[in-house]
């Protein structure tokens, strides 16, 4: 299931810019809205000390009332009211649950709403789809470790430290003498900003690898739904990476796993389906 998510921001006052992420106003599956706010507001009362938190709430809750019980009210809303602002574009994420529906919306206002002395908690972000399924791919095949250590067997490990003490790993890992690394970047779900940063975290990583060795083999997976709307990070990619490849081509997928099977030394099955 898929929810489109718009990020609700306050400012108080319309002449100045200044503004904060309160929330996000959330389309789940069923098309309903539902509005969720950051459970620290305090950013709110730095802004306008005036401000009534409980107004706040109430005019958000009685908004997407609204939004949800008259045809056309969110196109009307949409571009904001009184002090409400809504982001001009949209993110999604991927959900199955109630429960990952929730999870979900947490990381969302963790990362975009909450102060950072409540984002400074640890809390970690739900793996995405692909990371998943490329997981699922390396375990059909039997490639698969089950320990850090079973990288010395020729074998792929998961979250792989290549800065330990700046807390920076790849996702996956692989050697044959020299290290190989592939990081994904699933652009079909979230919000795009965040979308973005994660990008440029995935490069982050290859040149930290680089720095450490400049023969470790960087490789990132993508997946969108339109890469016309992802060029910019496409382009950052192409620039960091050794190799982007495509998920949804078998062309780009097939030509990795047959190169990480040579250098394992191990068996090339029919590509899992």
């Amino acid at each position: 299931m898929k929810a489109t998510t718009y990020l609700v921001n306050y400012q108080p006052y319309p002449a100045r810019a200044e503004h904060c992420t309160v929330g996000a106003l959330v389309f789940a599956q069923d098309g309903k809205a539902r509005v969720h706010l950051a459970h620290n507001l305090k950013k709110v009362k730095a802004l306008d000390p005036q401000a009534n938190l409980e107004s706040l709430r109430d005019s958000l809750n009685a908004l997407t009332k609204e939004i949800n019980e008259k045809p056309g009210a969110w196109d009307a809303f949409k571009s904001g009211l009184a002090g409400l602002r809504f982001s001009s574009s949209a993110g999604f994420f991927a959900y199955a649950s109630p429960e990952e529906y929730e999870r979900q919306v947490q990381w969302l206002l963790q990362t975009a709403a909450e102060p950072r002395s409540v984002q400074s908690k640890k809390m970690h972000q739900p793996k995405s789809r692909l990371f998943v399924e490329l997981k699922s791919t390396f375990k059909s095949y039997g490639w698969l470790g089950e320990k850090a250590e079973d990288i010395e067997d020729h074998k792929v490990v998961t979250h792989y430290p290549v800065v330990a003490d700046e807390d920076l790993s790849a996702e996956f890992a692989m050697k044959n003498g020299r290290l190989h690394l592939v990081e994904t970047v699933d652009f079909r779900a979230g919000v795009a900003s965040a979308k973005r940063m994660e990008a440029r975290g995935k490069a982050l990583v290859f040149d930290a690898a680089k720095e450490q060795d400049d023969q470790t083999q960087c490789t990132v997976v993508v997946a969108a739904q339109d890469y016309a709307d992802i060029k910019a990070s496409m382009n950052m990619l192409n620039r960091y990476a050794d190799r982007v490849a495509v998920y949804e081509s078998a062309t780009d997928m097939q030509s990795l796993l047959s190169d990480w099977a040579r250098a394992m030394n191990r068996p090339m099955l029919a590509m899992p389906s």
